[in-house]
């Protein structure tokens, strides 16, 4: 039997994250995501989470190959040999080239036929990604809002914590072109190989989050039956 891994791919405020936890709900899934493993490994301070914590002290980005092995850490889990969700790793084509490597060698590899590799892409037009941040307010507890979709009971006040809300600075529109600007080169590679490979799943991403997330599941749960 195969394992089949999904990269969910999209620009920032494409939805990915959310797209790719309801999905991973509803396959009984485990999503990963690098900041969410990089927190995990923090918290209960692990020799890797060790690791990373004296680059971010120094103010550095945590290296490729301290994130790689959290990925392949967590690949050695018993919970990912039916399926796993990728949300934002890898990134670019060095990424994705370490990731079939990794994949290649995790122990639960008792499958015959090996993995299934898939392309999922959130497609969002940049007017509807800076429409989507310009809005968007965060708190330091972490909640987060958007001035259209979700706003906050008072206005610039967290519901949860009763703090003020915030625009953040990567949301700020010069910014935010140049994070698209950043994505599209990064992504490439990765929309290539699925193209090549005819394994990517293409999802306009400017429609209500109800509707992606029905046509997303729609789609994975042909490709998993089949």
């Amino acid at each position: 039997m195969s394992r089949f891994i999904l990269i969910f791919v999209g620009p920032p405020g494409s939805g990915k994250g959310t797209q790719s936890d309801m999905l991973g709900n509803k396959l009984a899934w485990p999503v990963i995501s690098t900041g969410e493993l990089l927190r995990w490994h923090l918290h209960h301070q692990t020799d890797l989470g060790k690791r990373a914590k004296k680059y971010m002290d120094a103010g550095k980005l945590v290296p490729d190959k301290v994130v790689e092995e959290l990925v392949e850490h967590r690949l050695a889990k018993p919970d990912t040999k039916q399926g796993v969700i990728f949300d934002g790793f890898p990134r670019d084509a060095k990424q994705l080239t370490k990731l079939f490597t990794i994949l290649k060698k995790t122990p639960v590899l008792s499958r015959a036929e090996g993995d299934i590799v898939w392309v999922v892409e959130i497609k969002v037009t940049d007017k509807e990604v800076i429409n989507r941040l310009v809005g968007r307010r965060v708190c330091d507890c972490g909640a987060s809002y958007h001035l259209v979709y979700k706003p906050s009971k008072k206005p610039g006040i967290c519901d949860l914590c009763g703090k003020k809300t915030y625009l953040r600075e990567d949301d700020r529109p010069k910014v935010i072109h140049e994070r698209l600007k950043s994505y599209k080169a990064s992504a490439r590679p990765l929309l290539t190989y699925g193209k090549d490979n005819d394994k990517l799943l293409a999802f306009d991403g400017n429609q209500s989050i109800k509707a992606v997330k029905a046509e997303i599941w729609q789609a994975v749960k042909k490709l998993v039956k089949n």
